[in-house]
C-alpha cells in the first residue's frame, strides 16, 4: 500500500450506531494486523513524500551492505530479487562434439609431441585415415593490423612428432574428405634469455578473467565455482569498476593510466606494444610473461585497436585463438561457444593451466581473458560453472601455486538489454567480482601485508589499487626496482598498504555515475524536472556525436520516454545551492536507451545542470551502427540510411 499524503479518520457515532458496529470492530481488528504486520517487517510499508518537483520512494532500512564505512555504504544486492529473477534462467553446458580429440599434445621427459589418438581413428572414419600439420604464425605487422595469420605447407604425421613451435593445426581425412580439424597450443622453453635482475625471491602472477562478471551473477550463474572461490579465495567486498567497458578497467589494472592520459602515449591508431604495460616491468624482471584472450572480434587490444606490432608478452596467444575461430564455430548468443571440437573457454583454461604449470619453478605472469560465454548473455556462463570450478581445482594447477598470488576476477557486470533496467541491474554492471588467493609462504613473511590486505577487503577499492599491488609485488622480488604508481588515481595504494577508511569515489578517480557506495531513490518518472533533465542528456549524447567526422551517418535522437529516474540524498553546498545527482534512464526516438548521471544544482528556483563522466548506452546497438567505423562514435549513433544521411550533410 502506497500513501501520496498522511490522512487521520475520523469515526463518529452514527457510524457505530445503527448496525454499524460489526463493521468498526472488523476494521478495527483490520488495523491491528496492519500494525502487526508492519512492525515485524512482514509489510514494508513505502512512503512517497514530495520535494520539489519529484516524487521520492523513502527504501526500507533493513539492508544489508557489501562494505560500510563512514563515506561508502554498498548494498548487497539479493542475486535473486523480485526485478531481476524474471531475467534468469539456467543453460546447460553443449559439448562441441560426441567424439573424442583426436590429436593432442604431450608433455614428458622434457619433450613437447603432437599425438594421434590411433584408438579413435576407427570412430572418425572406417576408411584409412591420413594427417598432417602446420605451424600457426604471426606475420608481418608492420603494417597489418593484428587480425591475420599464416600457416607453413602441412607436414605428414604418423602417430606423433616433436613440436618446435607453439601454435599447430591438425587436418585428418579420409580419401573422400576431412574428417577431423583442430588447434593446439602449448609452452615450449621460453623464446628469450629470462635476465637474472635479482637473487630475491619473486611471486608470480596468475590473472584469470571473465568479461561482464558481477558479484551477483557469479552467486547466481555459477554456484560451484563461487563456493569453491569462497573458500579457498578472498574477496575485495567493495571493487568498484572505474570506467564503462572493458578497455578502461582493464588498462586502469594493467597500466595505472585512465584513458584520458593513455591518448597521449597510447594512440588507439598505432600499434600498442608502447602502452607501459606492468607485464613489461615484470618481463624486464626475469618473469616469463604470458597473454591470451578469446572472441578476436571483440578482444581488448584489438577491437577498434590495432592490436600489437610485436608480441607484447613471451606468450602471446591471439594467433592461436585466429586459428580456433577458423575452425567450424557454434555460435550461442552471437559468441564463439564452440571453436572446432572444443569450446573456447576450455581452450582458454587449458593454456593458462599449461603456461602455469610448465613455469612453477621460475617467476611468471600470465593474463588469461575470457569473453566468449559471459559477454553476450547473463545466463550462459551457468554453462561453464563445472568446466571453470575443474581448472580451479584441478591438483596439478593448485600444487604449482606456492609460489603465485592469483586474481580470479571481471571487468564489469552485465551492461545491456533488459535486466539493465532495473536496480538490481544498474548496482550489479558497477560491481565486478574480483577474488585473490594469497600463498600461504606470502602470509608468513609479510604477515602486517596480509593483514592490511584483510582490513582492504571492507573497503573502496579500484583496479588501480590492483595496479599499485602489482608495483608492490615487483619491488618485493627486486630491490633495485622503482614503483611506478598509479597516474590515473593519485591517492590509490597497493592492497598490502591500510587504504583509508573514509575513502570516497571521488578520492579514487571513480566518477560518480560509476559510483555505488550513495546508492539513489526512485523518484517520478513525469516529472517535469526529471524530464527537464531527460532533455539534457540527450542533448548531451547529440553533441558528443557531433565531434565525430562520421556523425553525418547517424540520426539525431530526441526524447521518446523517461524510463526510470533516481535521486541521491541532497546537500547545501557552500554557495547556498542545493545540490542532487540524479541517475536517469532515457528511451529515445530513433530507437535507444541511454543512462547518465547529473548534477543538480538549485537556488531561487533556478536549476542548472551538469553531466557527471560518461553517458551508458544499455540497448544492444550492434545492428544499428554498421554503418560507421569508429568504435566510440557507435556508443551515441543510430544509422538511419544514406539518403537520409546525404541530406543532413548538404544542410550541415
Amino acid at each position: 500500500m502506497i500513501f501520496s499524503d498522511r490522512r487521520t479518520f475520523g469515526i463518529d457515532s452514527n457510524f457505530i450506531s445503527g448496525g454499524h458496529l460489526k463493521k468498526y470492530l472488523i476494521l478495527i481488528i483490520i488495523a491491528v494486523i496492519f500494525l502487526y504486520m508492519a512492525h515485524t517487517g512482514h509489510w514494508q510499508k513505502t512512503e512517497m513524500i514530495r520535494i520539489g518537483q519529484v516524487i521520492m520512494t523513502q527504501i526500507p532500512q533493513n539492508i544489508n551492505y557489501l562494505i560500510n564505512t563512514s563515506k561508502c555504504r554498498i548494498p548487497d544486492a539479493d542475486p535473486f530479487s523480485e526485478d531481476i529473477i524474471q531475467y534468469i534462467s539456467q543453460e546447460k553446458y553443449e559439448p562441441c562434439t560426441k567424439l573424442g580429440l583426436l590429436t593432442y599434445i604431450d608433455k614428458s621427459n622434457g619433450m613437447v609431441r603432437l599425438r594421434i589418438n590411433s584408438s579413435l581413428l576407427s570412430e572418425y572414419s572406417s576408411m584409412e585415415i591420413t594427417c598432417c600439420y602446420s605451424n600457426i604464425t604471426r606475420i608481418n605487422y608492420v603494417k597489418a593490423v593484428d587480425n591475420e595469420i599464416k600457416l607453413t605447407p602441412c607436414t605428414p604425421i604418423q602417430k606423433e612428432v616433436n613440436l618446435t613451435f607453439p601454435f599447430v593445426k591438425v587436418v585428418c581425412s579420409n580419401i573422400l574428405k576431412n574428417v577431423y580439424t583442430n588447434v593446439h597450443a602449448t609452452t615450449l622453453p621460453t623464446p628469450r634469455k629470462v635476465p637474472d635482475v635479482s637473487s630475491e625471491k619473486k611471486y608470480s602472477i596468475l590473472l584469470v578473467g571473465i568479461d561482464s562478471m558481477s558479484k551477483s551473477n557469479l552467486r547466481r550463474t555459477m554456484p560451484k565455482t563461487y563456493q569453491y572461490l569462497n573458500q579457498n579465495y578472498i574477496s575485495l567486498k567493495g571493487y568498484n569498476k572505474i570506467g564503462d567497458n572493458t578497455f578502461p578497467n582493464l588498462m586502469a589494472l594493467l597500466t595505472g593510466y585512465s584513458v584520458a592520459q593513455l591518448q597521449t602515449f597510447c594512440s588507439t591508431k598505432v600499434k600498442m606494444n608502447h602502452c607501459r604495460f606492468v607485464w613489461d616491468a615484470f618481463r624486464a624482471s626475469g618473469y616469463t610473461t604470458a597473454y591470451a584472450e578469446d572472441e578476436c572480434a571483440i578482444s581488448t587490444f584489438n577491437y577498434d585497436r590495432p592490436g600489437f606490432q610485436d608480441p607484447p608478452t613471451d606468450f602471446y596467444y591471439h594467433p592461436y585463438f585466429l586459428a580456433s575461430e577458423t575452425l567450424p564455430t557454434k555460435k550461442r548468443y552471437d559468441m564463439t561457444f564452440c571453436s572446432g571440437p572444443e569450446t573456447s573457454a576450455e581452450r582458454m583454461l587449458n593454456i593458462a593451466k599449461d603456461f602455469v604449470v610448465s613455469f612453477k619453478q621460475v617467476p611468471n605472469f600470465g593474463l588469461f581473458w575470457m569473453n566468449s560465454f559471459s559477454h553476450d548473455n547473463v545466463n550462459l556462463p551457468s554453462a561453464m560453472d563445472e568446466a571453470v570450478l575443474g581448472f580451479l581445482s584441478d591438483g596439478d594447477l593448485v600444487s604449482s601455486l606456492h609460489n603465485t598470488i592469483v586474481l580470479v576476477f571481471s571487468d564489469h557486470g552485465f551492461r545491456f538489454g533488459d535486466i539493465r533496467y532495473t536496480h538490481s541491474g544498474w548496482l550489479e554492471e558497477r560491481l565486478p567480482f574480483i577474488y585473490i588467493y594469497i600463498p600461504d609462504d606470502f602470509r608468513k613473511r609479510f604477515p602486517e601485508k596480509y593483514s592490511n590486505f584483510l582490513v582492504n577487503t571492507e573497503r573502496l577499492t579500484t583496479p588501480y589499487d590492483v595496479f599499485n599491488t602489482f608495483q608492490d609485488i615487483l619491488e618485493i622480488g627486486n630491490s633495485s626496482y622503482v614503483a611506478a604508481r598509479s597516474h590515473g588515481c593519485p591517492n590509490c595504494r597497493s592492497l598490502f598498504q591500510e587504504l583509508p577508511e573514509n575513502r570516497t569515489c571521488h578520492d579514487v578517480s571513480i566518477d560518480q555515475h560509476w559510483c555505488t557506495c550513495n546508492g539513489h531513490h526512485y523518484v517520478n518518472s513525469n516529472g517535469t524536472l526529471v524530464r527537464l533533465i531527460g532533455e539534457f542528456i540527450v542533448d548531451e549524447v547529440n553533441k558528443l556525436k557531433n565531434t565525430f567526422e562520421e556523425k553525418w551517418f547517424c540520426a539525431n535522437f530526441a526524447v521518446k520516454k523517461i524510463k526510470s529516474a533516481g535521486m541521491s540524498d541532497s546537500y547545501v553546498n557552500d554557495r547556498n545551492e542545493t545540490v542532487r545527482y540524479f541517475l536517469v534512464i532515457v528511451a529515445t526516438d530513433p530507437k535507444a536507451i541511454f543512462e547518465a548521471t547529473v548534477e543538480v544544482h538549485s537556488r531561487n528556483g533556478v536549476d542548472e545542470f551538469r553531466l557527471l563522466g560518461d553517458i551508458s548506452r544499455l540497448d544492444r546497438y550492434a545492428e544499428v551502427t554498421r554503418c560507421i567505423k569508429n568504435g566510440t562514435l557507435r556508443k551515441y549513433c543510430f544509422c538511419d540510411g544514406c539518403i537520409k544521411s546525404a541530406i543532413r550533410y548538404l544542410i550541415g
